[in-house]
């Protein structure tokens, strides 16, 4: 083989294995939500998935679905919500606000909430997740992701270099969390980024559908984003990553 053409081959394979490593994904769930705000984040319980919204406290709602997104009931929490979690622990659902504290639901039919903390250090666009173990609240800004331990809510380790977008709109304060794998992305490009709990980057994979940059969240086995509806209905997108 000519060097020119071998130099040309290597290239090419180079070429190959950089596209190759970022895989394109299909929803494997969808469904439409009128959310009255924004549709901002989901979590599940293992029996059913709930939404919640974000943009004014007084529109404030969580939504219940089943797992194939027929909804079940709405209802009205009084709170500017960014994400919402569900605790394995004690078995509650949790919700982070734009005011930077931390709510513990007590009964959704009521609309009960108690603030358990705030965490004035973080961004008030902060969508935290809480692991599927309960004993960490995780929280990214641009890269740098913080733990925090759920029995007295101090931080507890820092991770450092992990990809996300440069802002908050396109997910740069947004994160996700399963078992195994800590998920980052950047919503402009669609691309979700995944690495292990220790923060090893693994892989990166492509979204086709949903855009919404606060709403990168993992429920029900599924790794989800939303195409926001802006005070209108919009769509959750539900991706099997593995």
């Amino acid at each position: 083989m000519k060097p020119s053409v071998r130099i040309i081959s290597i290239c090419c394979l180079l070429l190959f294995a950089r596209i190759s490593s970022s895989q394109t994904l299909t929803p494997v769930v969808v469904f439409r939500e009128n959310p009255l705000t924004h549709n901002m984040h989901i979590t599940s319980d293992g029996r059913f998935l709930y939404t919640c919204n974000g943009g004014k406290a007084e529109s404030g709602q969580v939504c219940r679905y089943y797992p194939d997104g027929t909804k079940s009931a709405c209802y009205k929490i009084g709170l500017d919500m960014r994400s919402i979690m569900y605790n394995t622990s004690d078995k509650k659902l949790y919700v982070n606000t734009y005011e930077r504290k931390l709510y513990r639901i007590e009964d959704l039919s009521t609309g009960k909430y108690t603030e358990i903390c705030g965490f004035p250090e973080r961004s008030e666009q902060s969508a935290p997740a809480i692991s599927t173990n309960g004993k960490l609240i995780y929280f990214m800004e641009y890269g740098v992701l913080y733990a925090y331990a759920m029995k007295n809510l101090q931080l507890k380790t820092t991770l450092s270099g992990l990809k996300t977008a440069d802002d908050a709109a396109s997910g740069g304060t947004s994160v996700a969390v399963d078992k195994k794998h800590i998920y980052s992305w950047n919503a402009a490009e669609q691309t979700v980024y995944i690495y292990d709990l220790k923060g090893e980057f693994r892989k990166s994979v492509k979204l086709p559908l949903g855009e919404y940059g606060f709403s990168l969240s993992f429920a029900n086995g599924l790794l989800w984003v939303s195409s926001d509806g802006d005070y209108d209905e919009g769509t959750w997108y539900g991706y099997a990553v593995e």
